[in-house]
């Protein structure tokens, strides 16, 4: 039934959430990349995660080289004047500078390595986590600690609006996270015409 499978859902999403959680906490800081040429939706979902690792104590920073014109007003919203980080964004370059055997690298909307905004960033840590919503095929991210693919999901969004419920009691999203976040799910469900289930409504009403 429906209600069955929703119900095992949730608890392999707390499942999840509560693994994240325990990495994170292992490990000095968080390196989150989505796909090259982001999209919405991927930094949506590294804004999330950002979140969980702030909420925890940890420093997070986003792997993002291309700021494309869509992604521009998003990104703007993420200013030092907002009290947020000036390194929140980071490029490769310096991505493969800090990253190392303490770091967590968190992909999230892709589950291949070549799609990766900075591929050679998987060779530097052995903590490697990867959360998406494609299907997997031939090509994916070797030995990560944390794997959680889910192809009924919408979006990446909408799997980390519903890990961030179960991280802690106390994550608190601000406006603008809260915003990047719902905008993730509004354009990869096409205003939720597409791929939408109970979750996805679920996860946008959290967000809301």
């Amino acid at each position: 039934t429906n209600k069955q499978v929703e119900r095992n859902n949730r608890v392999k999403a707390r499942v999840k959430a509560h693994a994240l959680r325990e990495v994170i906490e292992s490990r000095e800081h968080v390196i989150i990349m989505g796909h090259s040429i982001s999209d919405v939706d991927s930094l949506g979902a590294a804004i999330g995660v950002y979140c969980a690792a702030r909420v925890l104590g940890k420093k997070a920073q986003i792997v993002l080289n291309e700021v494309t014109t869509s992604l521009r007003p998003l990104v703007e919203c993420f200013t030092e004047e907002k009290g947020y980080p000036a390194d929140l964004f980071i490029k490769n370059e310096e991505a493969l500078l800090i990253t190392n055997k303490n770091t967590l690298v968190m992909v999230v909307d892709t589950n291949r390595p070549s799609y990766t905004e900075c591929p050679e960033l998987l060779n530097r840590t052995d903590t490697i986590c990867v959360f998406d919503h494609h299907r997997q095929n031939s090509e994916v991210i070797e030995n990560p600690v944390l794997s959680y693919i889910e192809p009924y999901a919408s979006s990446a969004c909408e799997m980390v609006a519903e890990i961030l419920q179960y991280i802690t009691d106390s994550v608190k999203l601000r406006p603008e996270e809260a915003d990047a976040m719902y905008a993730g799910i509004v354009i990869d469900t096409n205003n939720f015409t597409n791929q939408t289930g109970v979750r996805t409504f679920e996860a946008a009403a959290f967000l809301r």
